[in-house]
């Protein structure tokens, strides 16, 4: 019987082994965890860095997008000063014609030219000579 006290029981036995299995496990999952919060660090990490690329780039193009506005007002302000260059210039130009009696002439057969009128009836009505009227219905035959 002494030698029965000193073996250990079945029982116990199972139990050893329960233990050394609960320890094994419980290293598995410590490692487990530990890589986890590893691999969550680095993901951490390269979102950061992601974040920021793209916080950059929305800066570089909220810049880009300022200057491009900036841009079109000027260009706005340019073609406007253009336009009103433009319609002074027409208006000094309907003024000369209207104080030349012979561009009013050449205004008229220019019309007759672009109405299709005939060589004839453009030196009658505006009594030009015939080379001229001529020249103007080329002209403006070129540019139809």
């Amino acid at each position: 019987m002494d030698w029965q006290l000193a073996a250990p029981t079945l029982l116990e036995l199972i139990l050893c082994i329960l233990v050394v299995i609960l320890i094994a496990a419980m290293g598995v999952l410590y490692s487990h965890i530990k890589q986890l919060r590893s691999a969550l660090s680095e993901s951490e990490h390269a979102n950061a860095e992601a974040i920021a690329r793209t916080e950059a780039l929305a800066k570089s193009a909220n810049n880009q997008q300022t200057e491009a506005q900036a841009r079109t007002l000027v260009i706005t302000r340019h073609l406007q000063e253009l336009d009103e260059k433009q319609t002074d210039i027409e208006n000094q130009l309907r003024e000369l014609k209207l104080q030349d009696p012979s561009l009013r002439l050449y205004q008229r057969a220019a019309d007759l030219v672009k109405q299709g009128a005939s060589i004839d009836e453009i030196i009658e009505a505006c009594d030009i000579p015939r080379a001229e009227a001529e020249m103007l219905v080329m002209v403006h035959k070129q540019k139809s």
